[in-house]
């Protein structure tokens, strides 16, 4: 298993073995862009850890849901105000925010639901949503499925599978694989959406 991957599987038995349940929140809400690793991981262990999937599943839903919704609620309120004085006291925070919005703008509700895995969108999705006007019943919609598909998808995945490779000597090797493969399609991802983004702003160049 990567060093990283390690650190992070130490780190998650760690907050189950001293929270618990409450392991779920900053797994969910503090986990970065790209696959779930931190739930993941949780889910695989939360079982010998005595904990209820169903409640887990249940709780990382309403946890996420509830982030998703009061960073909407952020944009939403806080508007370019706000964002102007994010940016002067955390410029990293405020571009990932307009990274977020713009794409809302350039490729659609779907970026609600999906954006949340792209790196610089990632748990940005909510405020930009709603620096991108998205209406807060279409976000609601859109963010359900992103959330279902992060904390019960790969949740149900990690569990219901996972309990049953864990055992084997391949399984570290698995690991390695799905965290390369993912890697990969990380960069490729951003990569073309960096030439989309070349690529309009030339053509909006040769047009004006």
């Amino acid at each position: 298993m990567p060093s990283s991957l390690q650190t992070l599987w130490n780190t998650i038995l760690g907050w189950t073995e001293q929270y618990g349940y409450h392991a779920v929140v900053p797994v969910l809400v503090a986990d970065p862009a790209g696959m779930p690793w931190a739930w993941v991981f949780l889910m695989l262990i939360a079982e010998e850890a005595g904990l209820n999937i169903a409640l887990m599943l249940i709780y990382g839903f309403s946890i996420l849901t509830l982030s998703d919704h009061l960073l909407y609620a952020l944009g939403y309120f806080g508007g370019r105000p706000l964002m102007a004085k994010i940016t002067n006291r955390w410029p990293k925070i405020a571009a990932a925010m307009l990274a977020s919005e713009n794409a809302m703008r350039g490729k659609g509700i779907w970026m609600v639901t999906f954006g949340r895995y792209l790196p610089l969108v990632g748990r940005w999705v909510g405020t930009g949503a709603a620096l991108a006007n998205v209406p807060y019943a279409r976000f609601a919609i859109f963010d359900a499925l992103g959330v279902g598909l992060t904390v019960i998808g790969f949740g149900a995945a990690a569990h219901f599978i996972g309990r049953e490779i864990i055992g084997y000597a391949w399984f570290p090797q698995a690991i390695m694989g799905a965290y390369i493969l993912s890697t990969v399609i990380t960069i490729l991802v951003t990569a073309y959406g960096v030439w989309r983004a070349k690529q309009n702003k030339s053509q909006e160049t040769a047009q004006s």
